[in-house]
């Protein structure tokens, strides 16, 4: 069972539900680290799409971020995830919705956007989820992909520039910018 692994409710284990694939706890800590170390967990607004189980955007709030909003179409994942953000006393959003239906329709920006949409899903899938997520990335958002190892790298969209990528396993997270910083990148 998936834990959280820092922060205010480190140590606290999560409920998963059926449909969802759990990321791993030692790939959840390395992007932590990653995130501590480029300064985006302190007093940032976090965006967690697909979310499953919320253990991505659970993470962000026991580690200090402003807010969190989780997306997940299901309604099972909503409801555990609300219960798991009760029962680790964290503060996160959750709303049932398909995400391209939240970023077409919401205002909000965020720091961070950590898109774990199910391995199946196809380029062709992803490219409209990840155009609507560049809008809502504030200048020098970072949005994080989970994938799976043999699908490539995401078809950024052009005001998105691909910053990394590690791998551990049969999971591969990709980093992206977006802002003044990416857009020095593309020069």
């Amino acid at each position: 069972m998936p834990r959280i692994i820092g922060g205010t409710a480190k140590g606290m284990t999560i409920k998963v539900p059926k449909s969802a694939r759990p990321t791993p706890d030692m790939v959840r800590e390395a992007i932590f680290s990653s995130l501590q170390h480029r300064g985006y967990l302190d007093d940032t607004d976090v965006l967690d799409l697909f979310a499953g189980s919320g253990a991505f955007g659970l993470e962000a709030a026991s580690r200090g971020a402003r807010s969190v909003t989780a997306i997940d179409a299901n309604r099972e994942a909503s409801t555990i995830i609300e219960r798991n953000a009760a029962s680790c006393a964290l503060q996160v959003r959750v709303i049932q919705a398909r995400a391209e239906s939240f970023l077409a329709s919401s205002a909000a920006q965020f720091d961070v956007i950590f898109l774990d949409p199910p391995y199946a899903m196809t380029d062709e899938e992803m490219a409209p989820v990840l155009a609507l997520s560049a809008p809502r990335l504030v200048d020098d958002g970072l949005l994080i992909v989970e994938r799976d190892k043999h699908a490539g790298e995401p078809p950024w969209p052009a005001d998105i520039v691909g910053d990394g990528q590690r791998s551990w396993g049969d999971t591969v997270v990709w980093y992206a910018l977006h802002g003044e910083y990416a857009r020095s990148l593309r020069s």
